[in-house]
């Protein structure tokens, strides 16, 4: 019985193992271009920022972060399945997904520079 248990171990290992070099992932039917995919993501990283509980209003509270999320692919005008397909297709390529990635938080960076008042940017950069 162990060397059965042992047996069934390696064949996952190994299979696991193989299947890191076979990332090849069909391109999905309907895929999210790579600008808009990038605008949707940095939309997405500003909504998982936004601290609900700390408003005083009670209707602002009763939002989730998944109706946040619902509405940044309300506004892109993509079904859910489409977004997540376009995410997993993406991420199959390592390096071009960093590329992507880093230009992302560039767009953050950039926001983040666009709203924060300059005594505090002065501050930080000392």
């Amino acid at each position: 019985m162990k060397h059965f248990i042992g047996i069934v171990l390696f064949v996952i290992l190994l299979s696991g193992l193989s299947s890191c070099y076979n990332t090849s992932i069909p391109k999905p039917e309907k895929l999210i271009k790579k600008d808009k995919f990038v605008k949707m993501m940095v939309d997405i990283y500003l909504v998982q920022g936004i601290e609900l509980s700390q408003h005083k209003d009670t209707t602002i509270r009763k939002i989730t972060q998944t109706d946040l999320y619902f509405s940044v692919l309300k506004k892109y005008n993509e079904p859910d399945t489409v977004f997540i397909r376009s995410l997993i297709y993406y991420s199959s390529f390592p390096k071009d997904y960093e590329k992507m990635h880093e230009e992302i938080m560039n767009q953050l960076k950039e926001s983040e520079l666009q709203f924060k008042p300059k005594e505090k940017l002065d501050a930080e950069q000392k």
